[in-house]
C-alpha cells in the first residue's frame, strides 16, 4: 500500500496498522502499569482504538496514508484538549476547553492517535519535575526507582522512553522538554519561537515559552517537524560531518559536571572529531550572564504573576509550596528591572548570533548532573540549588530564542545523559538536520 512519505526516519519502532500500535500502547501500558499511572494523567485508550482503527478503514479504501498515520500523541497537561481539564499540574486550575489547542488539532490532522494527557511540574515551573499532587514520574532508567525524570515535561519523557507514546508534545520555558528528554535517554527539540502556534497552551512566560517535542530520536524529532512544515516527502539531506562547524564553550561548561557526565561529553567530541566534524573551542563567558540576566530582571516570576495572581489571591494554599511562593515574588519585580532584563537579552543575543555567524551549533551537555534521588531534593535549599543546576545549559536558549535539540549521550542510550545542540538563531532545520546526523555518528561509536 502506498504511503505518503517514509515512515521511522532513525526511529526505533516498527509501525504497524494504527490500531496495531494503539494494542502495543495497551500493552505495555499494562506491563509498566505504575510508571504509566504517574505519567500519564488521563488516558483516551476506548477512543483512541476507534479513532485509529477507522484511520486504518479510510487508509484501506484510499490506499494512501496521513503522514502522521500509526503515531501514538501524548499531550503535556498545560495544553488544551477538548472534553478533558487542563490542570496545568495544578490543583488550583479548572479550565475546561471546547477545542484542542491548534498544535494538538494539527497533529491529529496529519494522523497522529492522542492516547493521554501527561503529568508536570505544576504550572511548568521547575526542571526537576516534582508534582506533590498528581505524583512524580521516575526516569525508567533507574531500576531502584529512587531518581527523577526532570521536567517540567516529566510525564512525557517517561511515556516516549517506556514506548507508550512515539511523540510527546510539550512546552519549555527553561529546558522543559530537554532536561526530562535528557534523563530519559530520549530525544527533545525546542523550537525557536513562533515555530509552532502557542495557541490553547496555558503560559508561564510568554517571552520564553515554546511548544516542543519530545521523541525517541533527533531524527524523529527532526521527521515530525518537517511534516508540521508542510515538508511531507522531506528526505533526511544532511551535510557530511566534514563541513560541521561545532563551537565547545568550555569556560561556560566549567567544572561543575559531574563526572559521568563529563566522560560522556568527552567521548561524544571524540566521536565527532574522529568523523571530521571541526570543534572548535572558544571562550564565550556572556553565556553564563544570559541566566542570571532573565533571573535578575525576575522575568519569569513577573510574567508568570501576570497569569496566575488571581489564583494565588484566591488559593495560595492549594499550590505546590515550591512554585506558588515563587510565582508570587513577581507583584514585586520592579518595572525597570524587567524592562533592563529583556534589553540586556537582546544584547548578548546579539553577540551570540555573531560568535556564531562562522559556525552551525553550540555543544555542551543537556544537564550537568546525572538524575538526583528524590530523597535528596526533600529540603527546600536542595531543592532550589538542584533546580538552578540542571537549567544552567538549557535556559539560554530560551532566554535568546535559539533552537536546541537533546540527543541520548550514553552508551546505546542507556545512560539518563544528553547532549545538547543549540543552534543559530531561526535556522531550525538546519539544527535537527545536524542534530540527526550527530545522533548517527554517536550510536555508531557505541
Amino acid at each position: 500500500m502506498h504511503r505518503t512519505e517514509p515512515r521511522a526516519e532513525g526511529d526505533r519502532y516498527s509501525y504497524g496498522s494504527s490500531a496495531e500500535r494503539v494494542r502495543m500502547f495497551l500493552d505495555a501500558a499494562s506491563r509498566h502499569a505504575g510508571a504509566a499511572a504517574i505519567a500519564f494523567t488521563a488516558r483516551r485508550d476506548v477512543a483512541a482504538l476507534a479513532e485509529a482503527s477507522a484511520s486504518d478503514a479510510t487508509e484501506r479504501a484510499t490506499g494512501t496514508a496521513l503522514p502522521l498515520a500509526g503515531t501514538l500523541l501524548c499531550v503535556k497537561a498545560c495544553i488544551d484538549v477538548a472534553g478533558w481539564i487542563t490542570t496545568a499540574g495544578s490543583r488550583v486550575l479548572d479550565r475546561r476547553p471546547t477545542a484542542d489547542a491548534h498544535l494538538v488539532a494539527r497533529l491529529r490532522a496529519l494522523g497522529a492517535v492522542l492516547i493521554g494527557q501527561t503529568n508536570m511540574t505544576e504550572f511548568a515551573y521547575s526542571g526537576l519535575g516534582l508534582n506533590p499532587h498528581f505524583g512524580t514520574p521516575m526516569t525508567p532508567l533507574d531500576a531502584s526507582g529512587e531518581r527523577i525524570a526532570g521536567g517540567s515535561t516529566s510525564g512525557g519523557a517517561v511515556a516516549v522512553a517506556l514506548g507508550l507514546a512515539d511523540l510527546a508534545l510539550g512546552a519549555d520555558t527553561s529546558g522543559s522538554v530537554r532536561i526530562p528528554a535528557a534523563f530519559c535517554a530520549v530525544a527533545g527539540f525546542k523550537p525557536s519561537r513562533s515555530r509552532y502556534s502557542d495557541e490553547g497552551i496555558v503560559p508561564l512566560c510568554a517571552s520564553f515559552d515554546v511548544p516542543g517535542i519530545i521523541a525517541p530520536t533527533a531524527a524523529a524529532c527532526r521527521r515530525v517537524d518537517a511534516i508540521l512544515e508542510g515538508r511531507w516527502n522531506d528526505g533526511a539531506a544532511h551535510a557530511p560531518p566534514g563541513q560541521w562547524r561545532i563551537v565547545v564553550p568550555r569556560d561556560f561548561i566549567g567544572d561543575a559536571t559531574q563526572p559521568a557526565v563529563a566522560r560522556a561529553f568527552e567521548s561524544a567530541l571524540d566521536a565527532l572529531s574522529r568523523q571530521g566534524v571541526q570543534i572548535i573551542e572558544r571562550p564565550l563567558p556572556y553565556l553564563a550572564e544570559i541566566g542570571e540576566a532573565a533571573r535578575e530582571g525576575g522575568i519569569v516570576s513577573a510574567e508568570a504573576y501576570a497569569v496566575h495572581g488571581d489564583l494565588l489571591r484566591e488559593r495560595l494554599h492549594s499550590f505546590d509550596p515550591r512554585v506558588g511562593p515563587r510565582i508570587a515574588q513577581g507583584a514585586d519585580v520592579r518595572a525597570h528591572d524587567y524592562l533592563r532584563a529583556k534589553r540586556r537579552l537582546r544584547d548578548l543575543a546579539g553577540r551570540y548570533d555573531a560568535d556564531l555567524a562562522d559556525c552551525d551549533a553550540l555543544l555542551t551537555p543537556t544537564v550537568a548532573i546525572l538524575p538526583p534521588r528524590i530523597a535528596d531534593l526533600a529540603l527546600d535549599e536542595d531543592y532550589f540549588a538542584v533546580n538552578k543546576q540542571v537549567l544552567r545549559f538549557t535556559e539560554l536558549a530560551n532566554r535568546i530564542d535559539a533552537p536546541s535539540v537533546t540527543i541520548p549521550a550514553g552508551a546505546a542510550g542507556s545512560d539518563p545523559i544528553g547532549v545538547l545542540l543549540t543552534g543559530r538563531r531561526g535556522d531550525d532545520a538546519r539544527l535537527l538536520d545536524m542534530a540527526a546526523g550527530v545522533e548517527r555518528v554517536l550510536r555508531g561509536a557505541n
